[in-house]
């Protein structure tokens, strides 16, 4: 089993672990992190087959964007329970031992992965434009399915808000 395998098998796993959370959770607000874990995860598949550009849109309208509007959502029409923990220290050691094996894990891929090795070594090439080449075809070609696209996502939050705030005020006999 070589590293390309282990990571395609370990974020395969967290993918699909994250994606059951997102469903099992009882709280939105975490089903929301738990969707942003899976959507990052996902962009991490996506650098490990030579994707990066997909994965910085994926990171950047995925992850932030539309989480961002999930959370906002979220906290406009669910009452939001912050309950104060105390902040203890007691898993510190077992925290940096975790977050130390996951660094050297990263690290150890980073520099065995002969795909990362390839593209240190080569020379950028001026045909394969790959950015132009997607952002000609998005804001060109597809750039009308893409503002339906995203005025029918407005108009869906917009429709979840009226019906929360609506459902609410019937439960308070207003």
């Amino acid at each position: 089993m070589n590293g390309e395998t282990i990571t395609f098998s370990v974020l395969g796993l967290g993918i699909v672990a994250s994606s059951i959370a997102v469903v099992f959770s009882r709280r939105l607000l975490r089903s929301a992190i738990f969707l942003a874990l899976s959507l990052l995860l996902t962009a991490l598949y996506y650098i490990s087959f030579g994707a990066e550009l997909l994965a910085g849109i994926q990171i950047l309208l995925y992850t932030g964007g539309v989480i961002t509007l999930i959370v906002f959502v979220i906290l406009l029409t669910e009452t939001v329970e912050v309950k104060k923990h105390e902040e203890t220290h007691r898993a510190l050691v077992p925290a940096l031992m975790a977050s130390s094996l996951f660094f050297f894990i990263l690290v150890y891929f980073t520099w065995t992965s002969p795909k990362i090795r390839s593209l240190a070594a080569s020379k950028p090439s001026s045909q394969f434009n790959v950015s132009e080449s997607l952002s000609e075809h998005l804001f060109r070609e597809w750039v009308l399915p893409f503002e339906v696209l995203s005025l029918l996502l407005l108009a869906a939050i917009v429709g979840a808000l009226v019906l929360a705030r609506r459902e609410r005020r019937d439960g308070e006999g207003t």
